[in-house]
């Protein structure tokens, strides 16, 4: 396959020979013996992993990685990186070379923000299934390596991960930096780690500020891609911190939504910034996800997801939750309020009076002239039949701003 530049790459089985079958040891020291051989692979980082978890037998280890990339293949010389010897799939192909080229140019520390002038690959980024994408199971075991103090960014395709020793792990995988857990996704959403994890993973381990840029960029452009699949495909809005919500607005929605040509897609920007503001009206407390827990004890992810029907109509864009938020209206909920009012102070009298008010962006008790949509957060109401079946005074209504919706 060739790219727009000229690098080429071929099925690895075409290539080099056949890939190791993980269940059949028989098949793994010849496999290593012809990877070993290729030019320019033997003093990789990728093989000092491969040799420093099994040192025996690395042609096991191997196998466990080449287990997950059926789709592998074989780099051009100026698409070889050190930190994988392959290229996983169809679509990454070209990438080290771009990211090369890009850090070369790279002489900034790290900027406050991500931003698209940080990303390695064109868009787009919203990409439709080409048969290549990495199983479920893979994008949980590589969050699952997150977690915790002592957690590890891996790629979903690291299958030796879990047969490194504990006291190895700091020599050949990135640590998740002290402010990772403000940008993780909930449990279960399927975001796939940033590629520049893949192919530059010992730019990151040595603290490269190309690299780290190139990742929190990435980071937020396939979290963002996550949040619009699960609102398509399952009509749920993920609870993402605010802080990654952050870094998806500094990339861009314009930028996110481009197609090929790099020209905007208004509907997919449009719908990406309604979810993000409906986002930021969504409680975000220890008691509104111990609640969303309860409702399915055994799902782990049930903690990470709220039901939403986003509706476009004559009346303005509405958003139905399928949730009870009367109860986390902090500071006019109904017990908080009934405790105040019994402590006769003013700060009572004027909440008492704002119980029923309409909230507005920028305070005030009107709408702005340019708000012409509302969104409806629903209190547990099912969809669009019964909204229309139910007085606005049941509702918690919020005015957006046309640019905020789509429509």
């Amino acid at each position: 396959m060739d790219d727009a530049e000229g690098t080429a790459a071929t099925p690895y089985a075409e290539a080099i020979g056949p890939l190791p079958v993980l269940r059949d040891p028989t098949t793994h020291a010849p496999a290593w013996e012809r990877e070993t051989s290729r030019m320019g692979v033997a003093d990789s980082a990728a093989h000092a992993l491969f040799r420093g978890v099994d040192p025996i037998s690395p042609g096991t280890i191997f196998a466990k990685q080449m287990d997950r990339l059926p789709h592998a293949l074989v780099p051009s010389l100026a698409d070889l990186s050190s930190s994988i010897t392959v290229i996983r799939r169809r679509r990454e192909v070209g990438y080290f070379r771009r990211f090369s080229s890009f850090s070369e140019a790279f002489h900034d520390p790290v900027p406050a923000t991500p931003s698209a002038l940080e990303l390695v690959l064109p868009p787009p980024y919203l990409l439709p299934p080409d048969g290549e994408e990495p199983p479920a199971p893979y994008l949980t075991k590589a969050r699952d390596a997150r977690q915790g103090l002592t957690g590890y960014l891996v790629g979903w395709h690291q299958g030796e991960y879990s047969s490194c020793p504990l006291a190895l792990r700091g020599q050949y995988y990135v640590k998740a930096p002290q402010w990772w857990p403000d940008y993780e996704v909930p449990y279960g959403v399927m975001a796939e780690p940033p590629l520049v994890l893949t192919y530059a993973r010992e730019e990151l381990r040595r603290g490269d500020p190309a690299a780290w840029s190139v990742f929190r960029a990435e980071w937020a452009v396939s979290t963002a891609v996550a949040l619009l699949q699960a609102y398509d495909e399952r009509r749920v809005v993920l609870l993402y911190p605010p802080r990654l919500r952050d870094w998806i607005r500094s990339v861009g929605a314009t930028n996110i939504a481009a197609d090929a040509r790099g020209e905007p897609d208004d509907e997919v920007e449009g719908k990406l910034l309604a979810l993000l503001r409906l986002l930021d009206e969504l409680p975000h407390t220890p008691a509104f996800v111990e609640r969303l827990t309860n409702r399915a004890p055994s799902r782990r992810d049930r903690a990470g997801w709220v039901s939403v029907i986003l509706e476009v109509g004559r009346e303005g864009s509405r958003a139905l939750v399928d949730e009870d938020l009367a109860p986390y209206e902090l500071p006019y909920s109904t017990a908080v309020t009934e405790a105040r009012l019994a402590v006769p102070n003013p700060w009572g009298a004027a909440v008492a009076r704002r119980r029923h008010l309409v909230r507005f962006p920028g305070g005030g008790d009107v709408p702005p002239t340019s708000a012409e949509f509302l969104v409806v957060l629903s209190p547990r109401t099912r969809w669009s039949t019964a909204m229309s079946q139910t007085t606005a005074s049941t509702f918690y209504t919020i005015f957006l701003p046309v640019a905020s919706l789509w429509g």
